[in-house]
Parts: structure tokens; sequence; C-alpha cells
């Protein structure tokens, strides 16, 4: 019988979707001790997310009005329905998740008296290709959401050093999320589930597959890949391109796929829920961001055993030794990017030692570690 002292912890978060932040939510939210805690989430939309809290016995709270585009309309009606959530619930710890719902939801939580207010910072806004005024405005506001939370997590110390603001640093306090991968293919099965769809992707283990998990956007930088793919396949004709992901870059991919004529080179898989299960089917995975907060799928690709190349930003460096347990490059370099591939194609020791050593870092950060560290800060 569970016990009836229980804190209740309402996780808010903007986006349903199945990206990292989301991710992280469902993990805290399924994993914290029933016997201390009740978990309740709510959120914007109807994406994969609440279909896996559902399926895990989580309450969620959906929140029409929340959405990620700005308007004052939705604003208000997102901050209205937001404030009768918190009296009606009345939580003991309100973890807020991402900007949006940081902002407003910090504020509420102290205007209406939570006990505790927790932020997470998956990502600084300030950091995409805004006009300077926007950035700076966009600064002040995640400055405001450091100040009105009891506590921030951020998920890198590279995120943290980004805020660099009076009062902030000892606010917050860096958190390398937890991983956890249920039962993953082995490299044949996963290569087999891969090729259902596409007829012209042959399964088979004689072929180098190269592997990459994002949304496609233009800060995930995909577009490089696909012109490093186009040098490539000159030296490397049995090579692939997979690329996991949806989104707003696909047309203009696709487009640049069609030009250097890689249609039988470079795929588009779209979404697939629970991708990480599949990073098996990879010789190599690689992570081509301007941006990245943390890096939660080179996380995974860590776990799943790959050798990996990624760019050197964010968090990154925090996951990736270069040269010890992978190799980084500059950002948007084509050059280092076809470097480091050429360096890994060609040397089986190399990337055996790379993915042992970055597995056995990533088994570290376990998911119960994170979990554990985050229930302490909600008893602090």
């Amino acid at each position: 019988m569970l016990n009836n002292t229980r804190k209740k912890v309402l996780f808010l978060i903007t986006k349903s979707n199945w990206g990292g932040a989301q991710r992280y939510v469902y993990d805290l939210a399924t994993h914290l001790n029933q016997d201390k805690f009740e978990a309740i989430v709510a959120l914007g939309g109807n994406g994969e997310l609440v279909t896996q809290l559902t399926h895990a016995g989580i309450r969620v709270i959906t929140i029409e009005s929340l959405a990620r585009d700005i308007s004052f309309k939705d604003e208000w009606e997102f901050t209205k329905e937001l404030a009768r959530i918190i009296r009606t619930e009345r939580p003991d710890i309100l973890h807020v998740n991402s900007s949006k719902a940081g902002g407003i939801g910090t504020l509420l939580g102290r205007l209406l008296r939570v006990p505790k207010v927790i932020f997470t910072a998956h990502g600084w806004a300030f950091n995409e290709d805004r006009p300077l005024w926007q950035k700076g405005i966009i600064a002040l506001l995640h400055y405001v959401t450091v100040l009105l939370s009891h506590r921030t997590i951020v998920v890198s110390h590279a995120l943290m050093n980004q805020l660099r603001l009076p009062g902030t640093k000892q606010r917050m306090k860096v958190l390398h999320p937890g991983r956890t991968i249920g039962v993953m293919y082995e490299k044949a099965g996963a290569r087999e589930t891969l090729s259902l769809d596409f007829p012209i992707l042959t399964p088979h283990l004689q072929e180098t597959w190269i592997g990459t998990i994002a949304e496609l956007h233009p800060i995930k930088n995909q577009a490089l890949l696909i012109k490093t793919m186009a040098t490539l396949v000159k030296t490397f004709p049995n090579l692939k391109l997979l690329i996991i992901g949806e989104g707003s870059e696909r047309i203009n991919l696709q487009n640049l796929i069609e030009t250097h004529r890689l249609a039988n080179s470079v795929f588009l898989l779209g979404a697939i829920t629970e991708a990480a299960r599949l990073l098996p089917a990879f010789d190599i995975f690689t992570l081509t961001s301007h941006s990245e907060a943390y890096g939660y799928v080179v996380h995974e690709a860590g776990l799943a055993g790959l050798p990996v190349v990624a760019t050197k930003v964010g968090g990154i460096p925090e996951i990736i030794d270069s040269g010890v347990s992978g190799l980084l490059i500059p950002d948007n370099n084509q050059a280092a990017l076809t470097n480091a591939l050429e360096t890994l194609l060609t040397s089986d020791s190399k990337r055996t030692s790379f993915a042992s050593a970055l597995k056995a870092k990533m088994q570290e950060r376990s998911l119960e570690k994170m979990v554990y560290a985050t229930e302490t800060l909600y008893l602090l």
C-alpha cells in the first residue's frame, strides 16, 4: 500500500513530441520512487509523449493553449489554465521544462506558493539564430526564470556557463542526464527492420552504415552530412547514410540528396519511436549539430556500443573525450567531418576502442543516478 504522505510532483513541458526533453520528463515521471512521490505531467499537444506516459500509467493533463509559437492570447489562456491546474492539484513540487513553460510556470509557482519550484534548462533559446535584440530579451527572460525557481537543473556545464548573469550560478546545478534503452535489436535484426519501408536499403552486413538521429532542423545541420557523403561514396561505394528524424528541413534535404545524386546512398527515414533500440544497425554514429545542450543521442549511441563523430559544441565534449572515446570536429567543417569519418571507416581498431571507452563512460551515467539526484533536490 502506497504511503499517503507522498509528495505530488507536477511536471510541466511545452511540447508532447518525443525529443530529448520529453524523454527526460518521461524518465523522471516513470522512475520516481512511488513510495515518496506521485507524478503528474501537464503538457501541450497530444503527441508521442502522451501515448508513452499513458501507457506507463502516469496521469496526463493536456493544456490546449500551450503552444510553442508565442501569441498574447495563447499566453494569457495558458496562464489562466495553468493557474487553475496548480490550484486544483496543489503540487508539492512544480518541475518545469522548456523555455515557455519555464517562464510562466516558475512565476505562477511562486505566486501560488508551490513549496518547491524546479526548472530544468534543456537549452537556452538565445542560442538559436535570431536577431541580437531578440536574444537579449530572451536571455533576460531566462534570467528571471532561474531567479524565480528554487533550483535550476542544467544538463551540462556548458549550458551553465552560457548564462553568466548575477546570482545564477549558485541557483544552478549540473545533473548530466541518465539514459536507459530497452532491449536493443541485434545488428541484423535492426537492419532488417529499417529496411522494411525502403526496399533499396539492403540489410547486408557487408555494407557500412553511418547513422544519425535528430529533428530535421537547420540547427542539426544534416546538410553537412549529405554533402560529405557525396565525397565519401567515391572511395567507399558501399557506404550508406541513414537519417532518422522528421522536421521542417525534409524538402531541402531531399533536394540536396537529388542534387548530389545520392538517392542510393542517403535515406531520410522519418521519425521512429524508440529509435535508440535500432542503433546497433549502424557501424558509426554522427551528430553534426551547430548547438547541443547535452547531446542525448550521442549518449544513447555510446550505450549502443557505437563509435561516434560529433561536433565540438555545447555539452557534447562532456560526453566524448576526443581521441579517446570518439572524435570531435569543429562546427560546420566539412573537411574535418570527412577526415574523421575516413579515420573510422579505415580503422577497425579505432572504432572498437572508441566505442568501448564511450560505452563504459555512459554506463556510469545511469538513469538511477539521475533520478536519485533529482529526488534529493526535491527534498532539500
